[in-house]
C-alpha cells in the first residue's frame, strides 16, 4: 500500500468514527459504540494536532471536520438554551430521580437526603420489597401519595412519592422475555393535567441484549407519544445522553433533554419533558457518600401554554 492510499484509508476511518456516532441504525454494535462519542471527538482532536505537528494538512482538516460534526450532534444531543428560563408566577412541577440500588449500607443517609430534595414529585429506582416498606414509612409524612410496582422476576421496581394527590396511576410492561414495569401517575399543575413517566431500562450487558433495549424503549415511546397531557418522563434508561435509543425516543415523542451537556460525567438518568413545559432549574442530587444519588428539576407551563390556559379560563 503506498503512503497516498494509507493516508486515504485513515481519512475515511476518521469520518466513519463521526459519522457512525452521529446516524441512527439498527446494527447493535454501532448503536453501543454511540456511547463512546466523547472518547472518539477527543481522539479526533488529539489526531489533528498529531497531523498539525507532522504537517498533514487534508489529514489535519479532516480530523477537525470530524471532531467540529461531534461537537454539533453532543450540543444538540442536550439542553442548548445558554441560559434557562426565569421562573414565572405560572406554578412549578418540582420532580426528582434517584436509583438507590447502590446504597442499601447508607439507606439512610439517603433517606434523609431524598427528605432534603423537596420536590412535588419522587421517582425512585430498584426499590426491592423490603426497601419499599421502608420508604413507605421514612418518606409518609411528606411524600403521602405513593404507588410501587415491582418486576415479576427479580421483584426490584419502581416507586413514584407525591405530595400531591393521583388523579390515576397506570403501569404498562415490557413483555419481552422480562416484565418490566413502567410506571405513570397524572397530578395537577397550574390547573393542568399532567403524567409523570416512570421508568427503569435494564444495562445493555451484551448484544445479546439489544433485542430487549430495543423492547423497552419501543413501549416506552410507543406508551408516551399516545399520551394527550404535558409529559415529564422520567428514569434510569442506562444509556448515556447521546445513545442511538434515546435520540430516536426524544425524536418520536418530542420530549425536550433538562440536561445541558457534561464532558466529564457521564449519567444515565434523565428528565425529558414535552414542550407544554420551560426546564427553569435542573441540578445533580449527592450527599457525602455519592456525588451522584440522583437528579432534580423544575419544570413550568411556557408561555403559551399558560396563555391556553388563561383563554381557557376566561371563556
Amino acid at each position: 500500500m503506498t503512503n497516498k492510499s494509507f493516508k486515504a484509508v485513515v481519512a475515511i476511518l476518521i469520518v466513519c468514527s463521526a459519522f457512525f456516532c452521529v446516524l441512527p441504525t439498527d446494527i447493535s454494535l454501532i448503536r453501543s459504540g454511540a456511547n463512546y462519542t466523547v472518547h472518539i471527538m477527543f481522539a479526533n482532536l488529539a489526531l489533528g494536532l498529531l497531523f498539525l505537528i507532522f504537517n498533514e494538512k487534508k489529514l489535519l482538516f479532516t480530523s477537525f471536520f470530524a471532531c467540529a460534526v461531534l461537537c454539533l450532534f453532543l450540543k444538540s444531543s442536550s439542553n442548548d438554551v445558554l441560559k434557562l428560563p426565569n421562573k414565572t408566577i405560572q406554578a412549578t412541577l418540582n420532580v426528582a430521580q434517584l436509583n438507590i440500588a447502590s446504597t442499601h449500607e447508607h439507606i439512610y443517609e439517603t433517606i434523609q437526603s431524598i427528605k432534603n430534595t423537596d420536590v412535588d414529585i419522587l421517582s425512585i429506582q430498584e426499590v426491592n420489597p423490603d426497601m419499599a416498606i421502608l420508604l413507605k414509612e421514612e418518606l409518609s409524612q411528606i411524600y403521602p401519595h405513593r404507588a410501587i410496582v415491582h418486576s415479576k422476576k427479580d421483584f426490584l421496581g419502581i416507586g413514584i412519592f407525591s405530595k400531591l394527590p393521583f388523579l390515576s396511576i397506570d403501569t404498562f410492561y415490557v413483555n419481552y422475555v422480562d416484565d418490566i414495569p413502567n410506571l405513570k401517575v397524572d397530578v395537577i399543575c397550574a390547573d393542568q393535567r399532567t403524567s409523570v413517566v416512570s421508568s427503569f431500562v435494564y444495562p445493555e450487558l451484551s448484544s445479546a441484549d439489544d433485542s430487549k433495549i430495543v423492547a423497552q424503549f419501543e413501549a416506552m415511546t410507543s406508551y408516551v407519544s399516545e399520551l394527550p397531557n404535558p409529559v415529564i418522563s422520567i428514569g434510569d434508561f442506562n444509556q448515556l445522553q447521546f445513545s442511538n435509543y434515546l435520540k430516536e425516543l426524544k425524536r418520536e415523542t418530542l420530549l425536550n433533554d433538562s440536561r445541558r451537556f457534561q464532558f466529564f460525567d457521564n449519567p444515565t438518568d434523565h428528565i425529558f419533558y414535552s414542550s407544554h413545559f420551560d426546564c427553569v432549574e435542573f441540578q445533580t442530587i449527592s450527599n457525602r457518600f455519592t456525588n451522584h444519588l440522583g437528579i432534580k428539576g423544575s419544570y413550568q407551563l411556557n408561555n403559551s401554554e399558560a396563555n391556553v390556559q388563561q383563554s381557557a379560563t376566561q371563556f
